[in-house]
């Protein structure tokens, strides 16, 4: 625990995960619209996509730390990099007032909505980005794999938990109408925290 970041590892996965995005779209309007089965079946698919992203993430980190630990530093200001750039990225977002619009995703069997939601993170090569900036930022010098491992157990199963909660709230349409009003508001702590997360990485020159 001594070369992990603890609560930046906790904050970064409960603000990337509360994030509207796509996931959260497809979580929504599958529960709202089809069933809330349909919508843990496709939660879950999303959470299996996100974990082969950080075991791909995790195992690159591995080898690099097993031979290079200079490249590490590299990676941590890339990550750096990444972070703000994401942190514009929100921003802007949320000084946008254009509403998301939910939308059914079509789904009628649980294979299918759990094939979905894997799909949705597998093809987005950015995940694999994201996941690379958490274990960057999460890690003290001196960590090793198993604070790698307990970076992605721990953010894998905050995806978990909030994924499998986004289906249960989002079978009432009221939930989602709350949600999604305050998307602007999520959009800016994101914003925030990553921003600040970067800068830390930046000054600092360690995780």
């Amino acid at each position: 625990m001594e070369y992990v970041n603890f609560w930046i590892v906790i904050g970064a996965s409960l603000l990337g995960g509360l994030t509207p995005g796509p996931a959260t779209l497809a979580i929504a309007g599958t529960s709202m619209q089809r069933t809330r089965s349909l919508g843990l079946a496709l939660a879950w698919g999303v959470t299996t996509g996100s974990m082969s992203w950080a075991i791909f993430a995790a195992l690159g980190f591995g080898a690099i730390l097993a031979t290079n630990q200079w490249l590490v530093e590299i990676i941590r200001y890339a990550g750096a990099g990444y972070l703000l750039w994401l942190s514009s990225k929100s921003a802007r977002s949320a000084t946008r007032a254009k509403e998301i619009e939910v939308k059914d995703t079509g789904v009628a069997s649980h294979v299918a909505a759990w094939s979905l939601g894997a799909f949705i993170h597998l093809t987005n090569p950015k995940a694999v980005i994201f996941w690379g900036s958490i274990i960057a930022i999460g890690m003290r010098p001196g960590g090793n794999v198993h604070s790698i491992l307990w970076i992605i157990g721990t953010c894998v199963a905050i995806n978990f938990t909030i994924v499998t909660t986004y289906a249960l709230l989002f079978s009432s349409q009221t939930m989602t109408g709350m949600y999604l009003k305050g998307r602007r508001g999520f959009e800016a702590v994101f914003a925030s925290f990553f921003g600040a997360a970067a800068v830390y990485m930046l000054l600092s020159g360690t995780s």
